[in-house]
């Protein structure tokens, strides 16, 4: 199996997964902020540009097995992960199914919501994804893939990187004066593949919070309180975030009053992320996942 990562510093590993639509280097700034003391690990998402993707059906398994792969193919026994979104629902995965080789577990807003059947979620989720997963069903991965990419063809992208970093902005994606890090995840825009797509249909299609009610592995949840949502939203996010709290006592959590890419809305959360890895020990808490 093919994977891409880069990587940044040395010590204790720590591996990143990022968003949808995102590279690995979508989480440089954390990467950066760990760099003294530890190795950090920026991997692209498996279907999504340069990492071979998992085949369809995409199971929770599955996927905790191949995030098990990546880490053998770097000879990583044990390690901390951190993900965003997409990316949170893949460290997740793994920290549930392989809990002897996390040491914790970063959540960056992803786990404590189960993504709702019709709603505008930000990102890539939203009001798409259902129609998405609906169309799939009807006519099958590999055809769906196809019309995507059609409507998708980079060809037909014509906005600069200037652009597409004052997109961002406008979104509010990205709150940070410096740019530097918007634009190192612009540098590369990864290409969909139908692996990719089953992917995004898995976490749409899983149940997140009972996955994080039941690992016993120290873990911090960073979420947005979607503070400038409706306020039907903002209590629904702090609904979702008590009733995981109330059955799971190794989390902690964090509220961002920004958007839905906590890591770039607010400068605090980077050593918050920091502090949370460095203060965790190697010793695990002992699981009930760990029989699965």
């Amino acid at each position: 199996m093919r994977f891409y990562d880069e990587t940044i510093g040395s010590g204790r590993p720590v591996v990143f997964f990022p968003g949808a639509g995102w590279p690995g280097r979508a989480g440089l700034n954390i990467g950066e902020a760990l760099q003294h003391d530890h190795q950090f690990f920026m991997v692209d998402l498996p279907g999504y540009g340069r990492s071979e993707g998992i085949e369809p059906p995409v199971s929770e398994r599955a996927i905790a097995d191949w995030v098990a792969s990546y880490l053998d193919s770097r000879n990583l026994s044990q390690v901390h992960v951190v993900g965003h979104s997409l990316g949170g629902y893949m460290a997740l995965v793994f920290a549930s199914h392989y809990p002897s080789r996390v040491s914790s577990v970063t959540l960056l807003d992803m786990g404590h919501e189960r993504l709702p059947r019709w709603h505008s979620q930000p990102g890539a989720f939203g009001y798409v994804v259902p129609v998405i997963s609906t169309a799939e069903r009807l006519v099958g991965i590999q055809r769906l893939s196809r019309w995507l990419g059609r409507l998708n063809d980079p060809a037909d992208q014509t906005e600069t990187l200037e652009q597409r970093v004052n997109t961002c902005r406008q979104k509010g994606w990205y709150a940070f004066e410096d740019d530097y890090y918007l634009r190192e995840a612009l540098t590369y825009e990864p290409v969909l593949a139908p692996e990719g797509l089953a992917l995004l249909l898995a976490l749409y299609r899983a149940h997140s919070p009972r996955l994080l009610a039941r690992i016993a592995i120290p873990t911090l949840l960073v979420y947005s309180t979607r503070a400038s949502q409706p306020s039907k939203v903002q209590r629904k996010a702090e609904q979702s975030v008590q009733w995981v709290l109330r059955r799971n006592p190794h989390i902690w959590t964090i509220g961002v009053n920004g958007g839905h890419y906590v890591h770039w809305v607010d400068a605090s959360v980077v050593g918050s992320v920091a502090d949370h890895i460095r203060s965790t020990s190697h010793k695990l808490i002992p699981t009930e996942a760990s029989s699965q």
